[in-house]
């Protein structure tokens, strides 16, 4: 069995969804949550300077698409067959157009600027992506994004999703997509990844 440690700052960010993979197949690993002094010691030590790294038997993978990609793999998460393989890749690719616009409403300084990408998320970014889940899962039979069982796709949409689930600012940007509501509540109560949100540190 190969031996895995996840090195990563103490938030979400582009960490959470390999923790929530791992959560999924029951699989352990060392989650190693690094800040201040701990992270500048480990920076010059990581491939590229950055993070999430995650070190299989001693060899580190950088870049967290190619992370998730492997964690899928080796963790049957990935679907069955290259076109499930590659479904599951268009959600990642998806998932990064929401983030930019994600980026640009939660760091954004300027208050005008901060309104407007606030809008944009509301009105443009999060109807279109919803819309989108909504038509792969109603072609899908409408439990999975991905075939017939959980997949790397459906915990990326958990992951982003739950993270405007927590912030009172999007409250009810669900009401209007009931599959995708039933599909985020599917995700949250497998076993084992109800069992990690329930002891996910608070200070998220």
């Amino acid at each position: 069995m190969p031996s895995y440690k996840l090195s990563y700052f103490k938030g979400k960010g582009r960490g959470e969804l390999a923790r929530l993979m791992f959560a999924a197949a029951g699989k352990e690993y060392e989650d190693e949550r690094l800040a201040g002094e701990t992270w500048l010691a480990f920076k010059p030590k990581t491939p590229y300077g950055q993070m999430p790294v995650l070190t299989v038997d001693g060899t580190m993978i950088n870049q967290s698409g190619a992370i998730f990609r492997y964690l899928a793999r080796d963790l049957g998460l990935y679907g069955k067959t290259n076109m499930e393989n590659t479904t599951c890749d268009i959600f990642l690719e998806t998932n990064n157009d929401v983030i930019q616009d994600m980026i640009k409403y939660f760091y954004e300084k300027d208050e005008t600027k901060k309104a407007e990408a606030l809008k944009h998320l509301k009105e443009n970014t999060l109807p279109k992506f919803l819309k989108y889940i909504t038509t792969v899962l109603e072609g899908n039979g409408n439990k999975y994004l991905v075939g017939s069982d959980l997949t790397l796709a459906d915990i990326a949409v958990f992951d982003i999703l739950d993270r405007f689930i927590s912030d009172a600012t999007f409250s009810g940007f669900l009401n209007d997509f009931s599959a995708v509501q039933s599909l985020v509540d599917r995700v949250k109560t497998v076993s084992n990844i109800k069992k990690y949100l329930e002891s996910r540190p608070t200070d998220f």
